[in-house]
């Protein structure tokens, strides 16, 4: 399928791509891989993993990307302090608080 570069939608997805690049830190491949994924018609706040937060909300692009390709924090996230870290929990494809995350290990350690 074709993406019309005159279409709003396509012209909001770039101005978005583009407040993105200017707001938040990224390595220069992360930075590639988002223009990509934006050129191709997809919006900044979606993923091609359907990767979600805990709320059960998409995680966008740049979230999801640094999930699947093995960092989910760094120094962007050095302002939330340890104690509102979330984890990354593979099999639910989703964050957890460190609470959630914990007692979801617990259960799956007395269910096995």
């Amino acid at each position: 399928m074709r993406v019309d570069k005159d279409s709003i939608d396509y012209q909001v997805n770039l101005v978005a791509l583009q407040e993105m690049e200017e707001a938040v830190p990224m390595t220069l491949r992360e930075r590639r891989c988002l223009r990509k994924w934006v050129h191709k018609g997809n919006e900044v706040e979606s993923n091609p993993w359907n990767y979600m937060n805990s709320d059960g909300m998409p995680l966008n692009y740049l979230q999801a990307f640094r999930i699947r390709f093995g960092y989910s924090n760094g120094p962007w996230d050095y302002w939330k302090g340890s104690d509102t870290e979330l984890l990354w929990d593979e099999q639910h494809h989703c964050f957890l608080s460190k609470d959630e995350f914990l007692t979801d290990m617990t259960n799956r350690d007395t269910a096995a």
